[in-house]
């Protein structure tokens, strides 16, 4: 009876003190020693993610008693992403309430990724901000215009849009245009990574299916796509523009575009000089007939979907005048008398 009696007092002394234990550490404090340390919580983290990092980081005592004081609480979907000032000693009811109550430190900012950007644009942009240098973006989307990126990352083997795309090409026409919330700190794989999630979620499988049903390949829908980009400001104007390069396509007339000729020689010119039209590269769609080998930007939606719904039209020829406007023509005579009366000075 005795050893049973010791048993219980054994039991419940077992249990005051772990009782007092968590009542402690939930309402009073943890051991620490209290210095304070950021903590990032990254955007998707769930209860379990973010409990095992904060006791690695020495912020909490114990997993599972913070996982069942949030759920009890009922805070798991209350909990923000961001940097967050902690002290090791908080006690989890403190901690709690920092990392809900919206006063995360200011270390995310907004990357806008314009329409019509290649690769170029995108590696001075990325260096301009901060996040990285040129030559580490190029490692990583391969250098523009060079087929024979054999170093950057087999990113084909995530995606299998890229499974088309030709070995050692770049990431051009791949990246999609959007803002994004980063991290300041965040790295720029991860980065790439968010923009071509993105594209897997904008060009969805109803996209794709089409494209197949009209015996095309998404490489050269992107392809034409990234030259309408470069055209056409309007919807209705690039599905136009793409009806206008379909028609040369199809009866092997050279594309002709001049900025697939500014992609070679790097100028942002709205009309190449005569000698960059003899530029001899596979790029200048004056001199070789067909598609380029490839895009020559990162092509918005608008510019995609007029090119797997292009306007069904006759035309072959457009200019654009100098207020901006697009004026089409069937004939090469109707062009040239166009040319001449938006450009009379030439």
């Amino acid at each position: 009876m005795n050893k049973i009696f010791a048993i219980v007092i054994v039991i419940v002394i077992v249990i005051v003190l772990t009782a007092g234990w968590v009542f402690k550490i939930v309402f009073i404090a943890q051991s620490g020693t209290g210095i304070s340390k950021a903590f990032v919580i990254k955007t998707g983290s769930g209860v379990n993610q973010i409990s095992r990092d904060l006791k690695k980081e020495g912020l909490i005592d114990s997993s599972s008693v913070f996982e069942t004081y949030v759920w009890l609480k009922k805070a798991e979907g209350k909990i923000l992403a961001g940097e967050h000032e902690i002290k090791d000693t908080w006690s989890l009811r403190q901690l709690t309430n920092a990392l809900t109550s919206g006063n995360t430190l200011d270390n995310e900012l907004n990357i806008k990724i314009i329409e019509g950007w290649d690769l170029y644009d995108l590696a001075e942009y990325f260096e301009k901000i901060g996040l990285a240098k040129k030559e580490t973006f190029y490692a990583l989307s391969g250098q523009p215009g060079k087929h024979d990126n054999t170093e950057m990352p087999a990113w084909v083997k995530d995606y299998e849009f890229l499974k088309e795309k030709p070995e050692g090409v770049s990431l051009e026409g791949y990246l999609f245009p959007d803002t994004y919330r980063v991290f300041k700190n965040s790295n720029l794989k991860d980065i790439i990574t968010k923009m071509l999630d993105n594209f897997d979620k904008k060009v969805n499988s109803k996209i794709l299916g089409d494209i197949i049903g009209q015996n095309k390949k998404l490489y050269d829908i992107l392809t034409l796509a990234s030259i309408v980009e470069k055209e056409a400001q309007t919807p209705e104007d690039k599905k136009k523009v793409a009806g206008v390069y379909y028609n040369r396509l199809k009866i092997g007339m050279a594309l002709q575009a001049d900025p697939t000729v500014n992609y070679i020689t790097g100028k942002q010119t709205d009309r190449p000089s005569l000698d960059d039209l003899k530029v001899e590269n596979l790029y200048n769609t004056y001199k070789y007939p067909g598609l380029p080998p490839g895009p020559i930007c990162n092509p918005g939606m608008d510019s995609i979907l007029a090119t797997v719904y292009p306007d069904n039209n006759d035309y072959f020829y457009f200019i654009n005048t100098p207020e901006g406007k697009l004026v089409f023509a069937r004939t090469l005579e109707e062009h040239a008398a166009n040319r001449a009366k938006y450009f009379k000075d030439n």
